[in-house]
């Protein structure tokens, strides 16, 4: 179930306020540990590299906490290199390119708002992101955020996955599945409060 704090944290996602508190908690954070507590341990400091970025300013990022796309986002073939950083919730992060400071992507934590979502990894894909089990991938979806609350989306059909061990990731297509691209998160918040309602009924 969608929690209206994740709804709100979505809508005041691009608020100068929100930006300066991504930028303290980044510089105050090294990015491998937010791998780390991800699950992505192991996770060996290194070198650092500063990072001059159009939402957050300049950032230093461990070298080895730089995640590498095996195969790039749709749209955004050049870039394949990024780093997560934290989000206005906890179910959110951010993606940002190291290739280009002005690229970065919203990334959702898919369970909080389809609690039963099922991405079926395939051998191919398990191979290209050294993962030796299904249960060694994390998937993430991309966020669009307009100023209309109204129109917040996230894109079910086409998941990031990402071996947070390895640093390999890449976007699938599940083709064979019934999630949309286009996933309104206020239409979820409303079947959810419906269902609450009708339950609430039901045992009145």
């Amino acid at each position: 179930m969608i929690s209206h704090a994740l709804s709100r944290a979505l809508c005041v996602h691009v608020s100068k306020q929100t930006f300066e508190h991504i930028m303290r908690s980044c510089k105050k954070t090294h990015v491998s540990r937010i791998l780390m507590r991800l699950g992505g341990g192991g996770i060996s400091e290194g070198d650092f590299m500063e990072l001059v970025t159009t939402r957050f300013g300049a950032i230093s990022v461990e070298e080895n906490s730089i995640i590498t796309f095996t195969q790039p986002i749709l749209g955004f073939q050049e870039y394949r290199r990024y780093v997560l950083l934290p989000g206005p919730s906890k179910f959110l992060h951010w993606l940002q390119s190291t290739d280009s400071g002005k690229l970065a992507f919203i990334l959702m934590n898919p369970y909080s708002v389809v609690p039963d979502y099922k991405v079926q990894a395939s051998p191919h894909d398990l191979a290209e992101l050294a993962a030796s089990k299904p249960e060694d991938i994390t998937p993430f979806t991309l966020v669009v955020a307009p100023p209309d609350p109204q129109k917040i989306r996230t894109n079910l059909k086409a998941p990031i996955l990402i071996n947070l061990r390895q640093r390999l990731a890449k976007q699938v297509i599940l083709e064979n599945s019934p999630y949309p691209v286009q996933f309104f998160l206020a239409q979820a918040r409303q079947s959810a409060n419906d269902k609450e309602v009708s339950d609430a009924r039901s045992h009145a």
